[in-house]
Formats: structure tokens, sequence, C-alpha cells
């Protein structure tokens, strides 16, 4: 059960929030996400947190594990609003 303003934690990333990710993800050039885990937010739409294992796409494929940010508002597209690198 999710509370306004609370964040949960979800076991599995549904196919509708992966398609919504890769969405978001594939116009990105540099860095692959690939996401493990997803907690939600619900506020006035809902915030998602993807946290993904990143590949940097160089000469020296570097792994790292990076939190991506996605909105969707109740009406209209998700929006990407962040992406940090945790390592």
């Amino acid at each position: 059960m999710q509370i306004p303003g609370g964040w949960t934690v979800h076991d599995t990333i549904s196919a509708e929030d992966l398609e919504m990710f890769n969405n978001i993800v594939k116009g990105l050039v540099g860095v692959k996400y690939e996401p493990i885990k997803v907690a939600t937010q619900l506020v006035n739409g809902t915030n998602y947190c993807f946290i993904c294992k990143s590949v940097l796409i160089s000469q020296d494929l570097r792994e790292g594990i990076a939190k991506v940010s996605i909105y969707k508002p109740l009406q209209g597209d998700a929006v990407l609003t962040g992406i940090e690198s945790i390592v």
C-alpha cells in the first residue's frame, strides 16, 4: 500500500514502469542504464526512483550504480528529473 508522500520500494519492476523508463532513457547517449530496483512516491502524480546499473560506453567500459529520477504527472508524459551517480 502506498501512502501519499511516502516512498514504496517494489520487489519487481512492472512492465509498465519498465516501458516508461526505457522511453525516458532511449535518447541518452554515452551511458546505458539497466534498472535493478524501483521505488515510487505518490504526489500530484508519481515520482519514480530507479536504482540502475550504469555502463559508460567508451573504450574501457566502466560500470557503476546510478539513481535515475522520473516524474509522471497525473496527465501527460513522464519526464526525467535527474540522474545521480552513486558508485
